[in-house]
């Protein structure tokens, strides 16, 4: 593990993969048939796209076919210029990197492509997968946000932890994770392009979903700029009664539970000395995660 992420996390790319040997690899053409040795255990080998197992981790879900048919004229006419990574799946070669040059290699009917095999265990799948994909900027808003909560549940970090190993900004893997608050149905406008990353953003403002949903529909059918979705958003807001300011000090606290905890915290205090301390979790794997970190700590 610790020779595959660094400092930077997953930000190595294909070195982290191949563990120094991508050098050995630009400008390789085809590969041989027979497996070829390179540093560190790792083979160069040719696999017939068509047969590779996808990465059950891949965090990509949506594939745009437009993209995937210029990628696969590409690759007709250059080849495939970076090997894709695999791992030994049984008699067989599971994906851990390339699910879009497998895709297209397989539209351009090609039958042998370039692949690095290397040992990669079941925890750094997802890990892998993501390295590409985040440092090509290949997945949509909620792809990602996906793939960061489900390496928080996997790995039980915290947002801070999470951001140091990918190389992110805390308050940019915060911002991200916050779309998962939005109605399903949001989730997938935002995943398909009809709504973008800021639309999302201002619709998260709004506390109903359902207010919610029905504001994402009139940015849709009336082609509504960030601008005017946050004009909305701020218009669709109950009027409320003015509050007085939250005491700094619970601020504080409350900050220093959420880094801790990963999750919101919300410490609400009354006048006779009493109050409750409120923890948010979003899924029973959560839940789970959040109980046993609470046990650890006792």
């Amino acid at each position: 593990m610790a020779s595959l992420i660094k400092k930077k996390g997953l930000g190595k790319g294909l070195d982290a993969l191949l563990g120094g040997a991508s050098n050995a690899l630009n400008g390789v053409s085809p590969a041989p048939a027979a497996p070829e040795a390179l540093p560190d255990g790792v083979r160069l080998i040719q696999l017939n796209p068509a047969e590779i197992e996808p990465n059950p981790k891949q965090p990509r879900r949506v594939f745009a076919e437009e993209a995937l048919a210029e990628l696969a004229e590409s690759i007709r006419r250059d080849g495939v210029q970076e090997p894709v990574i695999v791992r030994k799946a049984g008699d067989r070669y599971e994906l851990v990197s390339g699910e879009r040059r497998v895709r297209a290699s397989i539209m351009a009917d090609l039958e042998r492509i370039p692949a690095v095999c290397r040992d990669v265990s079941d925890s750094d799948m997802l890990k892998l997968g993501l390295i590409e994909n985040i440092q090509r900027e290949d997945l949509n808003s909620i792809e990602l946000a996906l793939a960061y909560h489900q390496l928080i549940q996997e790995f039980g970090w915290t947002q801070e932890e999470m951001a140091a190993e990918i190389g992110k900004n805390r308050v940019t893997v915060a911002n991200t994770l916050r779309l998962l608050n939005l109605p399903e149905v949001v989730q997938e406008q935002v995943a398909d392009g009809s709504l973008t990353a800021g639309h999302a953003k201002a619709l998260l403002s709004i506390e109903s979903p359902e207010a919610q949903i029905t504001a994402a529909r009139k940015i849709i059918k009336h082609g509504l700029s960030v601008r005017q979705a946050e004009q909305l958003a701020a218009a669709s807001k109950p009027q409320e009664k003015k509050t007085a300011a939250k005491d700094p000090n619970l601020s504080e606290m409350e900050d220093t539970l959420r880094r801790s905890l990963g999750t919101k915290v919300h410490i609400k205090t009354q006048k006779n000395g009493r109050g409750k301390i409120e923890i948010e979790y979003y899924s029973l794997d959560e839940f789970d995660r959040l109980l046993r970190h609470l046990r650890a700590g006792r």
